[in-house]
C-alpha cells in the first residue's frame, strides 16, 4: 500500500512537471503583433482620393490586416501584396464609373489614353496600346461553347456570355486597365460587367481608347517569362477555354483526376490563379512531386489563400531561374517545399513572421533549411528558427526580382 502512494505521488510530480514544461514552452510563443499603418507598408499612400486605410494593422497568420474604407464601402484585405492590388482596383473602379455612354467614353478615353493611372506616388506606368476586336470566327464560337458546356470551374461565363460581346469585352477592357479580369473585388467586377455589356451591344465605345495603364501591375503577374503569356491568354480565352489546357497540361504531368477535379472546382482559386500555378508547373519540367503542390492549392479555404498560392508559385518559378534548380516538391509540416541543391526551401509569401506555434509545424526540426519569405520575421522567430535548424531569408521577392511585379509598387 505504501508502494502504491509513492507510485502515485511520483506519477503526479511527473505529470504536473510536464505539465509545467508544456507551459514553459507555451509562454515562449510570442503574441501576434499589431503595427501601424506607416510601419506595415511604406511609400504607399494611407489615403486616396477614393480610399482610406485604417491606422491599426494586426497580423493573422502572418499576414497584415489592413482596414480600408472606399467609396463602395469597407473592405477586409489580408497582405500587403492583395493591398497593392486592391488600390490598383479602387482607382480602376472609379475610372470605369466615369463611362456612361459614347459620348462620356470618347472624352474619357481622351482625357486619359495618355496619362498613367496613379495610385502610389512611385507607380508610373505607360499607355497601352488599344487592343482591337479579336476575330471570331463560327468554329471557334462553337469550341467555346463546347469548352464551356464541359468545364467544371464555378467562376466559368455562361453559355451566352462566352459566344457574345460581353464576356470579351469584359476581358479586353481589364487587360487595357491592367487589371484581372477575374477580379475578387466586387466594384470593380460590377463596372467591367457594366461597361462590357453596354460596350458589346454598341452603347458605348470604350473599348476604342480605355488603356487608362498598361503593365500587368494589377494583375499582381509579371509582365515577361511564362506569367506574361498568360496575361494574353486572360484577354482572348474564356475560363472554360483556359481550364480545358490547364487540364490537358496537368494531364500531360501525370497528375491525378481526383486532385485535377478538386483544383477546378475550388472556388477560392480564381481563373487565374489556377492557370498561373499550372503554367508555372508546366514550366518546372520533369521535376518530382507537382501534384503536391497542385494539391495544396486545391485545398485553398479562402480567396485571399488562393491568391497566396499564386503568389508562391510566381516565386518558386523565379527561384528555380535565379537561385537554384528545383529538383521536386516535399511535403514538410505539411506544406509543399522545395528539393534543390541547397537542401530543403520553402518560399512564403507572408507580411510578417511571428515565433508562434504553427511556425514549428511549418519548420519542424526534424528537417532544417532554408525559409524565404517576402516580409520580415521578428528577432525571436529568426533565432527560434535558426535553433530548429532552419535559415530566414527576409524580402525574398526583391531577391528573387518578382515583388516589384507582384503588384506594381517598387
Amino acid at each position: 500500500m505504501h508502494g502504491y502512494r509513492v507510485s502515485s505521488a511520483l506519477a503526479a510530480v511527473v505529470a504536473f512537471g510536464t505539465f509545467l514544461v508544456a507551459a514553459s514552452e507555451a509562454g515562449q510563443y510570442e503574441g501576434a503583433p499589431t503595427f501601424s499603418a506607416a510601419q506595415a507598408i511604406q511609400g504607399i499612400p494611407l489615403h486616396g482620393a477614393d480610399y482610406s486605410i485604417g491606422d491599426r494593422v494586426p497580423v493573422e497568420n502572418f499576414q497584415y490586416v489592413f482596414n480600408v474604407n472606399t467609396k463602395w464601402g469597407p473592405f477586409r484585405v489580408k497582405g500587403s501584396d492583395l493591398l497593392r492590388v486592391r488600390l490598383r482596383e479602387v482607382t480602376a473602379t472609379e475610372k470605369l464609373e466615369g463611362v456612361n455612354g459614347a459620348e462620356t467614353a470618347v472624352k474619357s478615353a481622351g482625357r486619359t489614353a495618355l496619362a498613367p493611372l496613379n495610385t502610389a506616388k512611385d507607380l508610373v506606368t505607360q499607355p497601352a496600346q488599344t487592343i482591337g476586336d479579336t476575330v471570331r470566327g463560327v468554329g471557334h464560337i462553337f469550341g467555346t461553347a463546347k469548352a464551356t458546356m464541359n468545364a467544371t470551374d464555378p467562376h466559368g461565363d455562361r453559355i451566352i456570355a462566352s459566344v457574345t460581346g460581353g464576356a470579351s469585352a469584359r476581358r479586353k477592357q481589364a487587360f487595357n486597365l491592367g487589371v484581372d479580369p477575374n477580379t475578387s473585388f466586387p466594384p470593380l467586377a460590377d463596372q467591367l460587367k457594366r461597361v462590357a455589356t453596354a460596350d458589346a451591344v454598341g452603347a458605348t465605345s470604350a473599348n476604342v481608347g480605355m488603356s487608362f495603364v498598361a503593365g500587368p501591375a494589377g494583375y499582381a503577374i509579371g509582365a515577361t517569362g511564362t506569367v506574361g503569356q498568360v496575361r494574353d491568354m486572360l484577354r482572348d480565352k474564356t475560363p472554360a477555354d483556359l481550364e480545358k489546357e490547364g487540364r490537358d497540361l496537368l494531364l500531360a504531368m501525370g497528375v491525378s483526376p481526383g486532385t485535377m477535379n478538386a483544383f477546378y472546382a475550388n472556388p477560392n482559386l480564381s481563373p487565374t490563379d489556377k492557370i498561373i500555378i499550372v503554367k508555372v508547373l508546366e514550366s518546372l519540367s520533369g521535376i518530382q512531386g507537382r501534384e503536391l503542390f497542385l494539391a495544396g492549392a486545391a485545398k485553398a479555404p479562402s480567396v485571399e489563400m488562393g491568391f497566396f498560392y499564386r503568389h508562391q508559385a510566381m516565386l518558386i518559378q523565379q527561384y528555380a531561374k535565379r537561385i537554384s534548380p528545383v529538383r521536386g516538391f516535399v511535403s514538410v509540416g505539411g506544406a509543399p517545399m522545395l528539393m534543390t541543391a541547397n537542401g530543403t526551401v520553402g518560399i512564403l509569401p507572408v507580411d510578417y513572421l511571428n515565433w508562434s506555434a504553427p511556425l514549428t509545424q511549418i519548420a519542424p526540426a526534424s528537417h532544417g533549411g532554408e525559409l524565404w519569405i517576402t516580409g520580415k520575421a521578428s528577432p525571436m522567430a529568426i533565432s527560434q528558427l535558426s535553433a530548429l535548424g532552419w535559415k530566414v531569408v527576409p524580402k525574398a521577392g526583391a531577391r528573387l526580382g518578382t515583388y516589384p511585379q507582384l503588384a506594381g509598387w517598387n
